[in-house]
């Protein structure tokens, strides 16, 4: 009996594995195995009215910093239909509420490819989802800095953002310390910026400057 009983819940437990995965293939089949990107400059688009003008760009990831509960679909496709990624940054969109039936809203019905947010219990929530985090960073001062490694240790996110994106230093020591990919975003205005970012360790730049846009530029 006890044999029994030790195979039900083993064929139990593979049988919950086989559903569980082909769920969440199918809330959008974005999920990637980490955070990957071909070209390292992303587009941080601030009005979507340039969300046409991005998607014409050598760019291949849109990170959208803008909009509302009503257009956030309407943008995600405009990005699909071009072969970009786009992830959400849920902190700036208006009417979206801020928590896990949010995030449960953006994953089942919008469908990005993941998130960008400041917000720890969003970010978990957007894991359960199976979708893509960043966590975004103020780095500031020394406590802003050790907290942030912190919650990065504790959130796994796949990927952080962090801002301002001029800091060198600060990036070589974020990388030895976090197994993430680190994008560096805020105050980044010319190309030779962007290559000093990426020399440091990160492994892009989140640009607002549509100019910056067409930069073809190697990791």
């Amino acid at each position: 009996m006890y044999i029994v009983l030790k195979l039900r819940k083993c064929v139990f437990s593979f049988l919950f594995y086989l559903y569980s995965s082909f769920h969440l293939k199918n809330k959008g089949d974005v999920r990637l195995s980490e955070f990957s990107i071909n070209n390292p400059v992303i587009a941080a688009v601030r009005d979507v009215k340039y969300m046409n003008y991005a998607v014409q760009t050598p760019i291949d990831t849109i990170f959208l910093m803008t909009g509302d509960i009503l257009t956030l679909e309407e943008n995600v496709k405009i990005a699909r239909n071009n072969d970009k990624k786009i992830f959400i940054h849920v902190d700036l969109v208006k009417g979206l509420a801020k928590d896990k039936e949010g995030i449960k809203y953006l994953s089942r019905q919008v469908k990005p490819d993941g998130i960008v947010t400041t917000k720890t219990h969003l970010l978990l929530a957007a894991k359960k989802e199976g979708i893509l985090t960043v966590q975004h960073l103020f780095l500031l001062d020394t406590q802003a800095y050790e907290i942030g490694i912190k919650n990065i240790l504790d959130v796994k996110p796949d990927a952080v953002e962090i801002m301002p994106g001029l800091m060198p230093r600060v990036i070589k020591d974020l990388k030895q310390q976090i197994p993430c990919p680190i994008i560096c975003a805020g105050l980044i205005k010319e190309e030779h910026e962007v290559k000093e970012a990426l020399k440091a360790g990160a492994t892009a730049t989140a640009i607002g400057d549509q100019s910056l846009w067409d930069l073809n530029i190697s990791k």
